[in-house]
């Protein structure tokens, strides 16, 4: 898969650039075909896992296979019970995942009780916070005692990487062998991009709508100020007037307050059709950096901050608190953010601006992002079909579908301990959120890939009009699906140099002309090697 903008989130996620793992020996890693329950290595191409949606309840919102997630209104009462649970005992599965360690211990929480038990297995995992993730899997691959289930991150000599240790599950789960595994058969067709590398499959993915990011508002805070919370705007010179009219600096009150190299230049470039990562011209692959677009959205930035519109600390390490307190009142983020504010914060009504081109003439296609979570999980290899058997199906209960009793089992742990069921819906007790299976929903949970709000339908619905009109015309990465050695070892050094040039422009501390040396140094150094190397993976 490509590591480019995909790539560059998931290092953010990561906590940090990509180090380097040649001393794991990986260079004479083989090709060879290894057992039949660890799949085939051969390099053949392989058939994508057959989709068939889970049927068992019927959403109140149709989905669409352009990406378009089904909307609920409630929660199914009773909720389905999947046949077959709970599972056979099987020997302790062993995990390292992404997550937060709950604060009651595995041994003593009942809704790890309660999974265990569904699964049929301890669920062994160790839990590593984003900041740190990176460093504690290097550690663990360097030091070859690798746990059964691996969520992955981008490292050089990746493919390697994969053959030497994992399962390369494409003729276990490709065409019509994912059926044995009913969840897993109910994770969308683009979703199975995520774990493909050099065209095989090597891992689970967890279910995201490809919807990339929305500018979303605090509707309270602009209907307040008489407007309206789903402003419509019709240019990028609107745009900045909506930013001027919400900003008072007197009051310590700004439109937007996040870092403008993350968030305000990609909203922009959006704006203005740039490549979202990497487009195919001509049949060679361009750059999002070296695009025109690039130097009139910095150019257009520039003049935002300059005017005083983002809180003046923008470029600081900072949370989400100054949406919290009011003092801003628009927050550029990922779709998925939409309704985990709107669940947190039903009083701010959420709204969105609906963005348009930049030089008007109708609205701006979204830039879609990877149809899930993009650090996938990988499967070690094993030493019997059996023993791979027993874990996909832990991963097939973890990726239980929406209106099932399993799914509350592993997204809301215990009921009456964890949660209960308020007007016939799942409601987090105080304190509890933290209290159910951390990590282990990166495995192809199903909490993301439905629409659903409790008590709050207009935002379902809401969400679920947003994607129909915006998913059809959305542009896609044109690297999707295809890897670069050369990004993947050596892109991170050029991070820093990359972010630096743009702040530096954005603030006014250095001409826009200079980002012409930026790229031009970053073209010959890796950006024509990167280019070439994905024209040859695409074929």
């Amino acid at each position: 898969m490509s590591y480019h903008e995909p790539r560059l989130s998931r290092r953010t996620l990561l906590g940090g650039g990509a180090g380097a793992l040649l001393a794991l020996g990986l260079g004479g890693c083989g090709s060879g075909r290894q057992s039949s329950g660890n799949g085939s290595s051969s390099g053949a191409r392989y058939t994508p896992p057959a989709y068939v949606p889970f049927d068992g309840v019927k959403p109140d919102l149709p989905g669409s296979i352009d990406g378009v997630v089904p909307g609920f209104l409630g929660f199914p009462a009773p909720p389905i019970k999947r046949p077959g649970f709970p599972l056979p005992g099987t020997a302790p599965a062993t995990a390292l995942l992404q997550g937060t360690a709950p604060s009651v211990a595995p041994d003593a929480n009942m809704a790890y009780r309660l999974a265990r038990t569904q699964s049929g297995n301890s669920l062994d995992a160790t839990v590593v916070t984003a900041t740190f993730y990176l460093d504690k899997f290097q550690v663990t691959m360097a030091g070859n005692d690798i746990p059964d289930f691996v969520q992955m991150a981008p490292v050089p000599k990746y493919p390697q990487l994969l053959e030497k240790y994992f399962t390369d599950l494409s003729d276990v789960l490709g065409g019509d062998g994912v059926k044995e595994y009913p969840a897993l058969a109910n994770i969308p067709p683009a979703t199975w991009k995520i774990p493909q590398v050099k065209g095989r499959l090597w891992g689970i993915a967890q279910p995201r709508p490809p919807a990339g990011s929305i500018l979303s508002t605090r509707g309270d805070l602009l209907r307040a100020r008489g407007i309206d919370p789903n402003p419509k705007i019709t240019s990028g010179q609107e745009l900045v007037a909506l930013f001027a009219e919400l900003t008072d600096r007197k009051r310590n009150q700004f439109a937007m307050g996040q870092d403008p190299t993350s968030w305000l230049l990609p909203l922009v470039l959006q704006m203005m059709g740039a490549p979202n990562g990497w487009r195919k011209v001509d049949g060679r692959f361009v750059s999002q950096l070296e695009s025109e677009q690039m130097k009139d959205a910095l150019n257009e930035c520039a003049k935002i901050i300059a005017a005083g519109y983002l809180h003046p600390e923008s470029f600081s390490p900072q949370t989400a608190e100054w949406l919290r307190a009011g003092t801003i009142c628009l927050y550029h983020q990922s779709f998925t953010g939409w309704g985990l504010w709107a669940r947190q914060e039903p009083k701010w009504n959420l709204g969105h601006v609906d963005l348009p081109k930049w030089s008007g003439g109708g609205q701006a296609s979204i830039f879609k992002s990877v149809a899930g979570y993009p650090a996938f999980v990988a499967i070690k290899k094993q030493k019997s079909d059996q023993r791979l058997h027993e874990l996909l199906r832990i991963a097939d209960f973890l990726a239980s579908p929406f209106g099932t009793q399993q799914f509350l089992d592993v997204n809301y742990g215990a009921p009456g301990v964890t949660y209960d069921m308020v007007k016939g819906n799942p409601e987090f007790r105080d304190g509890q959120s933290g209290n159910i299976l951390a990590g282990w929903s990166y495995c192809g949970g199903n909490a993301q890939a439905a629409l659903y709000t409790p008590g709050q339908d207009d935002v379902t619905k809401a969400q679920h009009s947003y994607l129909t009109a915006k998913m059809p015309s959305g542009v896609d990465d044109a690297s999707l699906g295809l890897y670069s050695e050369t990004d993947v070892a050596k892109s991170p050094s050029y991070v820093k140099r990359i972010t630096d040039a743009q702040r530096s422009i954005l603030t006014g501390s250095a001409p826009v002309s200079t980002w012409d040396d930026l790229v031009r140094s970053w073209k010959a150094a890796i950006g024509d090697k990167i280019a070439d190397e994905l024209g040859r993976a695409a074929g």
